[in-house]
């Protein structure tokens, strides 16, 4: 509360006293910059997604199923992130782009096969990172002089998470390898998501142990956290390849596991599948 004695060229002691009471601007939504939405950025850089329909494999009406999850993940994803505590619009950014990075890869998968899967682990991760940071970068302009304010924390995180992916779907297909189950699978992507980030933060617990300033509860709370939340942008294109023929295809053959049949789970073929495609 702030009073004001001298107005109007009033002497300090003249003039009736007016009292004034300032409130601060309420905070401004952190998905609103300026008079623009922030999250515009983000569904901008979904645009980035089109050329990849010009690739032979994706020249059919089925590729475009790739927008159901999309649509749904982005929002969904950036608004959870939005409300956590103490959290950063950085953080809502860096959900939308992996989600946009994740859904490039899915559009390439047919091109990151390989009859190894260690080669194919190394040609999907590269994939995964770059079109993730492609995408953070339309909203990252700064909002005081237009630059764009590409953080190295934010690369940091996109490039783990991308890892961390990789990783569980690359091991989560080697370990169903020979008995494909959507329960199965779902559980080992679950695993292989936790021991990536397990070998990703053991530096760092073993340079804090060695400190004495690393607390095991609580990195163990978020390695279990950031492995949750990969698996939970990771679900609505696994789902979708589970469902829909045409990404199935693309799935099962990144992570070279036989496909279960329309009804009780038997095997098809790849060759078959395959030949279907080309038809």
């Amino acid at each position: 509360m702030i009073s004001y004695a001298n107005l109007g060229g009033l002497g300090a002691r003249e003039g009736i006293p007016v009292v004034h009471t300032w409130e601060p601007p309420p905070p401004e939504p952190p998905w609103i910059i300026g008079e623009a939405p922030k999250g515009l950025g983000i569904f901008a850089a979904t645009l980035i997604l089109l050329p990849l329909f010009l690739f032979r494999q994706n020249r059919c009406s089925a590729a475009w199923w790739i927008w159901l999850p999309v649509v749904i993940s982005i929002p969904a994803g950036m608004t959870i992130a939005c409300f956590l505590p103490n959290n950063e619009w950085s953080l809502a950014q860096v959900v939308g782009a992996f989600i946009i990075g994740v859904a490039a890869m899915w559009l390439l998968m047919p091109y990151l096969e390989s009859r190894y899967r260690i080669i194919a682990f190394f040609k999907a991760l590269p994939v995964l990172a770059a079109f993730s940071l492609l995408a953070s970068v339309p909203a990252l302009p700064a909002a005081q002089n237009g630059w764009v304010d590409l953080r190295l924390y934010l690369v940091i995180v996109l490039a783990l998470a991308s890892l961390a992916a990789t990783f569980g779907l690359t091991f989560g297909g080697f370990s169903v390898r020979h008995r494909f189950g959507r329960i199965r699978f779902l559980a080992w992507l679950a695993v292989w998501t936790a021991l990536a980030w397990v070998v990703i933060a053991s530096p760092f617990l073993i340079i804090g142990t060695v400190k004495g300033d690393s607390d095991w509860g609580p990195s163990l709370v978020a390695i279990l956290w950031a492995a949750g939340s990969i698996l939970a942008l990771l679900m609505p294109l696994v789902l979708l390849s589970f469902f829909q023929p045409f990404y199935r295809a693309c799935l099962f053959g990144f992570l070279k596991v036989p496909q279960s049949g329309p009804s009780a789970g038997a095997a098809v073929p790849l060759e078959m599948i395959e030949g279907d495609l080309s038809k």
